[in-house]
């Protein structure tokens, strides 16, 4: 471990954990832990930002009627559980894009890494979690199109105005997950070429190829937040693309999943976003006729 990670894991265990102090309430404890991973971290990966710097911009390639919707399941389409198979009836069913699940033996075919990449994940430095972060990036980067995660469960076509920007990703709300993420990795619209996006992969990679475990779960994330704050043509590109918080697409779920199925109530959370995020809380053996179980086990099945 180099010097530079070690200080600033130190920082962040010292005031993170250790100055702040137990009587506090449990938010306030959380709120400033984030705080304080959101200055730490970036200001650790601003070694990265020269991999950045040297990508030369090219002009992004508007090809959005072959573009595909891309996801990842390492043991194959046919070995995905219940939910993950619900999801993907529902991009099929709401999505005009075409799907292309990609499993541990096909990925290959589908994009390049550096050879060290590939020994790293073998030998295990690299976890499964970590390894999507980096193919998302990858597959945007080679073919262009949309990232969407193996739980995202699509209601309506990807918005136009979505697809006609080079380049998005929601930003994290106020109300669900951790805010120090900064934006939201699940789902992804990159054409090929686009700067935000060939920077970012530069920053991932330079990462990777030299350093041996990850920094935070949030680590890729947290690396985009860094190139938007500290190169200057990502600002450029970063502030004229639409600021759009993550809370709308984590509306249902959490909220929902395990009470009584009303289409009113389905149709009037999920009119906000195109997608909901769902998890594998309550998925296993969902309550009969609840959400989790209707948009599991009877959405879309025809």
């Amino acid at each position: 471990m180099n010097f530079a990670r070690c200080v600033a894991m130190t920082e962040i265990a010292l005031r993170g954990h250790v100055f702040n102090w137990l009587w506090r309430s449990r938010e306030h404890r959380r709120a400033v832990r984030s705080d304080v991973i959101s200055q730490v971290i970036p200001r650790y990966f601003r070694r990265y930002l020269p991999a950045a710097a040297a990508i030369a911009e090219r002009q992004p390639v508007r090809d959005d009627a072959n573009e595909k919707i891309w996801t990842i399941w390492l043991q194959g389409e046919d070995k995905a559980p219940p939910l993950v198979q619900a999801c993907y009836r529902s991009v099929r069913k709401n999505c005009t894009q075409e799907l292309v699940v990609l499993d541990e033996k096909s990925l290959r075919d589908y994009i390049t890494l550096p050879d060290i990449i590939w020994k790293k994940r073998a030998e295990g430095k690299i976890k499964n979690a970590h390894f999507a972060d980096i193919c998302r990036v990858e597959l945007l980067y080679e073919h262009g199109g949309v990232w969407l995660d193996s739980t995202g469960f699509a209601t309506a076509p990807i918005p136009d105005w979505i697809m006609k920007e080079d380049f998005f990703v929601y930003l994290a709300g106020k109300n669900v997950g951790s805010p120090y993420s900064f934006m939201q990795n699940c789902f992804i619209r990159s054409r090929r070429g686009a700067y935000l996006l060939d920077a970012w992969r530069a920053m991932i990679l330079d990462y990777w190829m030299h350093e041996n475990s990850n920094f935070d779960y949030f680590m890729h994330q947290l690396l985009f937040k860094t190139l938007v704050m500290y190169d200057p043509r990502a600002q450029v590109h970063f502030a004229v693309m639409p600021h759009v918080d993550q809370d709308p697409t984590h509306a249902l779920w959490w909220s929902y999943a395990d009470k009584p199925f009303d289409q009113e109530t389905f149709d009037r959370v999920t009119s906000g976003a195109f997608f909901q995020k769902l998890t594998y809380r309550g998925a296993d053996n969902p309550p009969k006729g609840s959400f989790a179980d209707v948009m599991i086990n009877k959405m879309y099945k025809n």
